[in-house]
């Protein structure tokens, strides 16, 4: 299974005090201080630590509640395969349920009969061993999910943050050097951080889109 680098930009501005001449101006001469504005990102490579799967089950019938009640028993074999294969329940949710029905198209169209009735659970599985992937989806399968919708792979809120950590660090040293460039060329120097304000983060997730057949997992990013 294929799995894309992440990446993590932080912008940061810096605006730096500095003095003419090196010498720090004084309180009441603030006409010799000049602000130094320098702008810079942040950027952090990783990849994903965990994949998020989304399968549904779909059930047929005449009577809606029976139709309900298949949906049911077959989710719940899933959802005790899962657990019995070391799957948190917290890592186990209801996305989506629906049930409507579907009309015989045959007929007339002022008198249309149902057919049946269609019922849908869509469960989303959170998996933090990202190597088990597959497996895990091959689990819910063999235990009767006919949907696989998908499987994103993406970063834990734990990793995401720490990421975030670096790349801030990166982006002020970033910006801060180039503000001492900026004052060493123009014969100043640097004599505080007047302020600094940093920027939104942006995290592209690599997703794979997987489909089933004949027993096969095929995954495409």
């Amino acid at each position: 299974m294929m799995r894309r680098l992440i990446l993590l930009f932080i912008a940061c501005m810096v605006i730096a005090t500095a003095a003419i001449g090196g010498v720090a101006a004084a309180a009441e001469d603030t006409t010799k201080e000049r602000l130094i504005h320098t702008s810079a990102t942040g950027e952090v490579t990783t990849t994903p630590d965990q994949a998020e799967i989304s399968v549904s089950v779909q059930t047929e019938n005449m009577d809606p509640k029976r139709a309900q009640a298949e949906n049911a028993a077959i989710m719940a074999d899933i959802i005790a395969a899962l657990k019995g294969a070391g799957v948190a329940e917290s890592d186990l949710k209801t996305t989506g349920f629906s049930m409507y029905p579907v009309y015989d198209e045959s007929g007339s169209i002022f008198a249309k009969n149902i057919k049946y009735y269609r019922v849908t659970n869509t469960l989303l599985i959170t998996v933090k061993d990202i190597s088990r992937t597959g497996d895990l989806l091959d689990l819910a399968v063999a235990n009767g999910a006919n949907n696989v919708n998908g499987v994103s792979f993406t970063i834990s809120d734990e990793k995401q943050q720490a990421l975030r950590d670096d790349a801030l660090t990166e982006a002020v040293q970033l910006a801060r050097a180039d503000a001492d460039a900026v004052a060493k060329a123009a014969g100043l120097t640097i004599t505080g951080v007047r302020e600094i304000t940093a920027g939104g983060g942006y995290v592209p997730y690599a997703r794979a889109e997987m489909s089933y057949a004949d027993g096969k997992v095929a995954a495409i990013v």
